[in-house]
């Protein structure tokens, strides 16, 4: 066992793909390929200062190098060692982001007209895998925390109902934990749904980290899960753009997962971004439960700190919460007055040079890593110290701003692809009630649709969507970014 656990220690130490790329660049080479720079020889000069030292290594697929699409060198050995470090049987580079990773499981797991049970606070991406799939996906409403107003995980008991109602469906797809760092108890939900022979796919974008470090939850693959695709660039040290699709069992057809991959990834993926995936991996298991060791009592002392106030509040796992497991990275500062909104907390932040993952309404996401250092922490609580004056005389104690079950229950009028490909009108936003929406809108971040296409528009929905519209919401999916107008189906409407 010692041997063992040595060897892997040995293995882990190596970055295969990094290596070669540094090895390829200290030849100091006569490129004749593409990128057209040359690894740095012609590049703007303004530029050049921030990115010289990387040019070198931006190559191609040259001998040596491997070949992301049909790997057996340096890239293969890189994803061996990556399935070996996060406890899958395989893994794949990703270089499109987890968007790229979530589109391909859906398209392996179903073909047109087959369902998939779906999460219905899932990333836009998953919605994307779908259209694309001309898959129909049947919904599960989360729970919805009722101290944040977050929507969270998926109660087991709903989804068994669910598999037991639909036995036809090709999967479940669930993301966990969510955006704010809630989760749920991934192990007996795997245990449920492996009961009717199908496949747990898990949108685990944020939790890259997972499994890492004894006070953080255990990752979908540790937890039975058949195939989770991970950000390693969100919570872990990869570069933007950078995931990994992790596959373990027999449910999952991989010859075909694989092949679409191949189809949807770029042709030519950047070296730079597979060789960040190689270092990421190496120094969470190297390095990441000592930067962890360190960082993690400043956060758990600013969360006491926090607690002191009254005017602002942090989430807490209890025994009445709706949510088993939370990120103690993710710091959701929940306000419990309505003297401040999470937007203008962003702006007084942001003048204190911190810039926050996420400013709602009702609340602001700090997203905290490895990387994230003592005085950065320090800096935010006294930056919040500093306003409590302001705010601890106004609280009210204001009900939690987010989200509510009820705003996931449309009525799901026909199915996502046909509405999506119907002749479609533009209406005034507050004009559309009983119409059919033709188009997903997706307040960013966090990237939830909360209409997707061949939903009842529902006086709730308006009103929702007017209120973050006003509040200055940034949407994606829409034809009109203002949202003033909605695409709605033409011959779908109940008026």
């Amino acid at each position: 066992m010692l041997q063992n656990h040595h060897s892997f220690w040995e293995r882990q130490k190596r970055v295969p793909l990094f290596e070669a790329l540094t090895r390829h660049a200290m030849r100091d080479p006569h490129p004749f390929h593409v990128p057209g720079h040359k690894m740095g020889r012609s590049f703007d000069r303004g530029g050049r200062e921030w990115y010289g030292p990387i040019l070198p290594l931006d190559l191609t697929e040259l001998s040596g190098l491997d070949d992301l699409h049909q790997p057996e060198g340096a890239i293969r050995e890189a994803q061996a060692l990556a399935a070996e470090a996060y406890g899958a049987e395989e893994t794949r580079f990703l270089v499109g982001g987890s968007t790229a990773g979530n589109i391909a499981l859906i398209l392996t797991a179903c073909k047109p007209g087959e369902k998939i049970i779906v999460q219905r606070n899932c990333h836009k991406s998953v919605y994307n895998g779908i259209l694309l799939a001309r898959a129909k996906p049947v919904f599960v409403v989360p729970a919805v925390d009722p101290v944040t107003g977050a929507a969270v995980g998926l109660r087991r008991e709903d989804v068994e109902r669910t598999l037991m109602e639909h036995p036809d469906a090709k999967a479940v797809f669930i993301t966990n934990p969510t955006y704010y760092g809630m989760g749920i108890d991934l192990k007996k939900l795997v245990s449920i749904v492996h009961r009717f022979g199908v496949p747990l796919l898990v949108d685990e974008a944020h939790g890259s980290h997972y499994g890492f470090h004894p006070d953080l939850p255990a990752s979908a693959m540790q937890s039975g899960a058949d195939a989770a695709v991970q950000s390693t660039h969100k919570m872990s040290t990869a570069m933007t753009m950078s995931s990994m699709l992790h596959v373990q069992g027999n449910r999952l057809n991989r010859d075909r997962l694989f092949r679409i991959l191949a189809m949807i990834q770029s042709s030519s993926p950047s070296y730079p971004l597979m060789a960040s995936l190689d270092l990421a991996r190496r120094h969470m298991v190297v390095a990441g439960r000592k930067e962890m060791d360190q960082v993690l009592p400043c956060l758990q002392q600013f969360r006491e700190r926090v607690s002191t106030l009254s005017w602002v509040t942090l989430p807490a796992v209890t025994e009445e919460s709706v949510y088993a497991t939370l990120d103690p990275f993710k710091l959701m500062l929940c306000f419990r007055t309505r003297a401040i909104t999470g937007f203008q907390l962003q702006g007084e932040l942001e003048a204190q040079g911190i810039f926050p993952e996420l400013a709602e309404l009702g609340h602001v996401l700090l997203a905290a890593s490895t990387g994230t250092l003592a005085e950065d922490v320090e800096l935010v609580w006294n930056t919040l110290h500093a306003r409590s004056p302001l705010y601890d005389d106004g609280a009210k104690n204001a009900s939690a701003a987010g989200m509510l079950a009820s705003h996931f229950t449309r009525e799901q009028a026909m199915p996502m692809y046909e509405a999506a490909d119907a002749d479609a009108q533009s209406v005034p936003l507050s004009e559309a009630i009983g119409a059919v929406a033709a188009e997903m809108v997706i307040p960013y971040p966090p990237g939830i649709p909360l209409l997707v296409p061949g939903e009842r528009i529902d006086q709730q929905a308006i009103s929702l969507l007017q209120k973050l519209k006003e509040s200055g919401t940034r949407f994606h999916g829409v034809k009109d970014p203002q949202l003033n107008e909605i695409q709605i189906v033409l011959g779908r409407n109940r008026w």
